[in-house]
This record gives structure tokens, C-alpha cells and sequence, in this order.
């Protein structure tokens, strides 16, 4: 009996402790929840940022945001802007410091639209500045109209020096660069278009790009370039790898460099590091003022260049010269390039190429010429490259320098 008792007594005892020790844990650590701000054109900053009453500026939400959180963005024009910050350079507009917070549209149908167009500036702008103590910043479902340059060499939409994510962005009918990766940054663009981002004749013409790589890596998926003054894509000066992967960039006519990818290159000057070698696979380039894909001049490896495909670029639809070496930057033909499946219609050429076979096998220019024919091809329409996106910003569906079912180019080109 006395030991049915002590049993007894030491269940209950443990069924206590237990308790006490779960009550304990549950107190001491209290789940950890995210938290939703909003804004909107007919917003206050002295609101509390709900739904019912948004703030009216980026500024204000990160102020109230932390990491984790979500800033949803009424949709509607939005035109008020203050600048945050200059230095003797720019005009800092939207200043992102913050890490982890995501601002993203709150209805996918409703884009909010940010128009600069009625900011008159003396210096260079950057519209959103993600500064280099910002990571993991997400940006989704905006659009960004009418940053001006001035008379200043260049503005950014999009200016990142931090670590960002861009999905479904569009920067269009801008004096400035469309998304603008330079010092350190890293970071992501997926299904994101940049066009008719045109500087003023004489002053910047030549330096509105659509997307620019010049930080530590980027990767560039399902976006596209089209009539920007300069070039669609530039990773001139680049010390991180980066990838392009199933984009397009076309008619590149407006009077800059006018090419499709620039891919690597330092100005043709001596460094003292080994540079990066990027990676182009699945792009497509077409009717460009210069280059289709230009290795410009790097020293060294530019890139591994992978089933892309070329178009009418004027200048040539690849082109991959380069530098001797990093110690002495005189032109040389490209001899360390890596291209293989890749298609050119229409100047069916390897410009500036020494490679040997391993590294220049089963593109359309290693093929018998009389392959290279129009009938492989369903239509020669450019004009549905500019068609809108599908669903969750998918590229378009289209014919255009697609293969025939009986095309002898099978398995070429980024429509293999």
C-alpha cells in the first residue's frame, strides 16, 4: 500500500512539473509574428499605417516596419515626393536602410505607379536608394515613370548599393537607368522590364541603361530591355559573377552604345585581380543598334555564353573580343569565350573570335550555311516582343524566330 502511495505521489509530482515547466516555456517565449503597413495616395503620415488609414510614404512605413514585415501599396499614381537626403552628387528620394521588409503592391491588378515626373532637379537622382546596409529588401508588382536627369550624366530608378529583390517591376519612360546594382550590392531581378529609358542628347544619352550589373552578383531571370539610349544590359566593371537566364533586349536605336548584353569589359584598363566570368544562357537579342552580345573587351573570360539567340543586331550579332591580359589591355580576338548551341540569323558571324573547337561547338556559325535558312523559322514579327506578360509575369507567348516542326536547327538558340 505504501508503495502504490509514494507512486501515487511521484506521477503527480512529475504531472506538476511538467505543467509548470510548458506554462514557463510558453511565457518566456512568445511567438514571433510578422506585421502588414500600407500605403496610399490619399495616405497621412500621422495615420497608424492600417488599411482603413495608410501612411502616404515609403519613408514613413520603413520608419514603422521591421524585418519580416510586408508594406502594401495602395494602387493609384503617386506624385508627392520629398528627397530625403543629397550629398554633393544626388538627390536621394526614397532611402531604403532598413533589412528584411518586403514592398509589394497590394492587389497584382492594380499596380501603383511612382511618376517623378514633376521633380525638377540640379543634381543626379536616385528615386529608391537601397543603401548598402539594406539586405534582403523585396520589391514586387510597382511600376517607376518620369525620373529626370537634368543636365547631370545620370539618375537611377532604382539605385542599389544593399541587397535587393525585384519581381515584376517595371522602369519605363525614364532620363535614368532603369535598376542600377553598383559597390557591393547583390541581389535578384525576375520577370522585370526596363524601356524607353532615354537620356537627354549630349549630356547622358549614353549611360541610360536598362539594367546595370556593376556590384559583387546578380542574377537577371525573364526580364526585359527594349529602346533605352545606352545599352539593355551592362555589367562593365563588375567584380561578382553574374547571370543572365531568359531574357530579351531589342531595339537598343536611341544613340548610345546601343547594344544588347554588354558583358564584362573594364575600360580597357590594366587591373590587378582576376575578373569574373559571367554566365548568358536562354537570351535573346534583336535589332540592337551595336551588338547582339558583346564580351567588350574583357581581360580574360567573359562569360559562358549558352543557347542564345541573335537577330539583325547592326554591328554584329556576337562579338567577343577581349583584352590580352588584366596587366596589358590591348585588343586581342576572343580566345577564352565558351559558346556552344547558341543561334545567329542574319550576320550568321563570330566577330573577333580565336577559339578553339572545345569551346566554340554546335552553333549555327559551325554549320553548313545552307542550313541556316528562313524557312526554319515561323515568323520574323519583332513587334510581339513587346506583347504583355502572361500570368505572374510570365514573358510573353509568341512566334517570332521560333522553329518550324521542321526546322534542321533544333536543340539551337534559346527556343531549342
Amino acid at each position: 500500500m505504501n508503495k502504490l502511495i509514494k507512486r501515487l505521489c511521484l506521477c503527480s509530482i512529475t504531472i506538476l512539473l511538467s505543467t509548470v515547466i510548458t506554462a514557463c516555456t510558453s511565457s518566456s517565449v512568445p511567438a514571433v509574428t510578422s506585421k502588414s503597413y500600407f500605403i496610399a495616395t490619399n495616405g497621412s503620415d500621422n495615420n497608424p499605417g492600417t488599411l482603413e488609414k495608410p501612411f502616404a510614404s515609403f519613408s514613413k512605413a520603413q520608419e514603422a516596419a521591421s524585418s519580416g514585415d510586408t508594406v502594401y501599396i495602395l494602387g493609384g499614381t503617386y506624385k508627392n515626393f520629398s528627397i530625403n537626403d543629397s550629398d554633393a552628387i544626388y538627390n536621394y528620394v526614397n532611402e531604403i536602410s532598413k533589412s528584411g521588409i518586403t514592398y509589394k503592391a497590394y492587389s497584382s491588378s492594380d499596380v501603383p505607379v511612382f511618376d517623378f515626373s514633376n521633380m525638377p532637379t540640379t543634381k543626379r537622382v536616385a528615386a529608391f536608394y537601397i543603401k548598402p546596409s539594406a539586405k534582403d529588401v523585396t520589391f514586387q508588382s510597382i511600376k517607376v515613370t518620369g525620373v529626370p536627369v537634368g543636365g547631370q550624366k545620370q539618375s537611377e530608378c532604382f539605385r542599389i548599393e544593399g541587397n535587393a529583390t525585384f519581381n515584376q517591376v517595371t522602369c519605363s519612360d525614364n532620363q535614368a537607368i532603369g535598376f542600377y546594382f553598383t559597390g557591393h550590392a547583390t541581389g535578384a531581378c525576375f520577370r522585370c522590364d526596363s524601356y524607353n529609358n532615354i537620356g537627354v542628347k549630349g549630356i547622358s544619352i549614353g549611360n541610360i541603361d536598362g539594367f546595370g550589373a556593376h556590384g559583387d552578383g546578380v542574377t537577371f531571370k525573364e526580364c526585359r530591355a527594349w529602346n533605352n539610349s545606352d545599352d539593355g544590359y551592362d555589367c562593365i566593371s563588375s567584380k561578382g559573377a553574374n547571370t543572365f537566364d531568359s531574357c530579351w533586349a531589342f531595339n537598343m536605336n536611341a544613340g548610345g552604345d546601343s547594344n544588347g548584353f554588354k558583358i564584362g569589359g573594364w575600360g580597357k584598363k590594366a587591373i590587378d585581380f582576376t575578373p569574373p566570368v559571367h554566365t548568358v544562357k536562354n537570351c535573346l537579342s534583336v535589332n540592337n543598334g551595336a551588338h547582339g552580345f558583346y564580351a567588350n573587351h574583357q581581360p580574360g573570360q567573359s562569360a559562358i555564353w549558352t543557347n542564345n539567340t541573335a537577330y539583325n543586331n547592326k554591328k554584329g550579332n556576337f562579338n567577343i573580343v577581349e583584352c590580352e591580359s588584366i596587366s596589358n589591355p590591348i585588343d586581342v580576338p576572343g580566345t577564352k569565350e565558351v559558346l556552344h548551341y547558341n543561334l545567329s540569323y542574319k550576320n550568321n558571324t563570330l566577330d573577333e573570335a580565336n577559339l578553339p573547337s572545345e569551346n566554340n561547338s554546335n552553333n549555327s556559325w559551325n554549320l553548313d550555311a545552307s542550313m541556316i535558312s528562313a524557312d526554319n523559322f515561323q515568323s520574323f514579327d519583332t513587334s510581339q516582343l513587346t506583347k504583355d506578360r502572361g500570368p505572374d509575369g510570365a514573358l510573353p507567348d509568341i512566334s517570332f524566330i521560333k522553329f518550324t516542326n521542321e526546322s534542321k536547327l533544333k536543340g539551337l538558340g534559346c527556343f531549342n
